[in-house]
Parts: structure tokens; sequence; C-alpha cells
């Protein structure tokens, strides 16, 4: 897995349970907004790993990777 603050190797969840590493470890991350409809993102996982995906999916397709 990947920090998602900074992209490296994450070593353990957060408080808003995502993967962080252990520099990261106490920051509070900022949630994206979705580059196609401005609403929030959230942290989802496929069989190729995590990534931001929008809260209005299926109505829109915005993604960011991690």
């Amino acid at each position: 897995m990947k920090c998602a603050k900074c992209g490296k190797f994450a070593t353990k969840l957060n408080s808003q349970d995502l993967p962080v590493c252990s520099r990261h470890s106490t920051v509070e991350i900022k949630v994206p907004s979705c580059p196609n409809c401005g609403l929030g993102m959230t942290l989802r996982e496929s069989k190729f790993g995590k990534f931001w995906g929008c809260k209005a999916f299926p109505m829109c397709d915005g993604l960011k990777k991690l």
C-alpha cells in the first residue's frame, strides 16, 4: 500500500482509516475533490490497489491515483 499523503510505503492506518507511512500517522489527510463534478472522494480499493473515487459513483466516474 502507498501512503495517502506522500505516496511512500504505508505502514499503518490513521484515524480516518487511510493508509499512511509512519511520518504521516498523526496528520489529518484532506480528502480531494472530484476532478469531474467537484464532490468529495472516497478511498476505494480494486485488484490494482487503492485509489480515490468519486462519492457520486456510478453517475460520476472521477478517479485520482494515490
